[in-house]
């Protein structure tokens, strides 16, 4: 698993992965790099990321930041704050080390850059700094406007069988979090909240969430690429 480097900038940590940032010919991302409105005023595109904005970054190489925030309805109340209970329990850390241990066994998912805990008393903020894939959209974005190959959904069966037999649960596996580049090769993301499980009597549920995000976004739409024979070519691959 790829080191993480910490410092310590009044209440900020800031967190680094000198070999990815050594991998990808790019300098230790600074404290600005870690802040959402430093890239705005630099006029970067956003895009749409489970509960918040994420900013797409073109240099010095192609990345993505996206701050952690709640979902439900305590983001109300706190949106963007958790309870501290330590630097290798905080969000970014943990998806940081999932996210390069995964890449290291050969799983097709980003690698993480950096990320940044921020103390607020008993509570902190913070966000993450990754890899973005190139010329790549969400599967949800292809199936809005053509079809996969049979072909297509076994392989992407295949790939989750293969994160589950890395023993990863992927706590929001959705359409939406799985990635197709101009090349057919399909990826995953959003690791937030994902980690190690022991045994198999979770990979069914994550399959089934797979299949209802399906399902709602086919029931919301007019046109949309998928039936029950794609769902059943996908778990062909799975079992494969």
């Amino acid at each position: 698993m790829q080191a993480i480097e910490t410092i310590q900038t009044g209440r900020h940590t800031l967190l680094h992965c000198p070999d990815v940032c050594d991998a990808l010919d790019m300098p230790l991302p600074p404290l600005d790099w870690l802040n959402s409105a430093h890239w705005h005023q630099l006029q970067q595109t956003t895009a749409t990321s489970g509960r918040g904005q994420a900013v797409l970054i073109a240099t010095p190489v192609p990345m993505v930041l996206r701050d952690y925030c709640r979902g439900g309805l305590v983001r109300h109340i706190a949106e963007r704050r958790f309870v501290y209970s330590g630097l290798a329990g905080s969000r970014p850390f943990r998806e940081l080390s999932l996210l390069n241990a995964m890449h290291a066994a050969g799983l097709p998912v980003p690698r993480g850059i950096a990320g940044r805990v921020s103390h607020y008393g008993v509570c902190y903020e913070a966000s993450i700094l990754m890899e973005r894939i190139p010329n790549s959209c969400e599967v949800h974005e292809r199936l809005c406007q053509s079809n996969l190959e049979e072909a297509d959904w076994q392989r992407m069966g295949a790939l989750i069988r293969r994160l589950h037999n890395h023993g990863v649960y992927h706590h929001d596996l959705n359409i939406h979090n799985i990635m197709i580049d101009t090349d057919n090769t399909f990826w995953l993301i959003d690791f937030d909240k994902c980690g190690y499980k022991k045994g198999q009597q979770w990979q069914a549920g994550n399959l089934a969430r797979l299949q209802r995000s399906l399902n709602k976004e086919k029931s919301a739409r007019s046109t949309y690429y998928f039936n029950d024979t794609h769902w059943q070519c996908l778990l062909a691959g799975y079992r494969a």
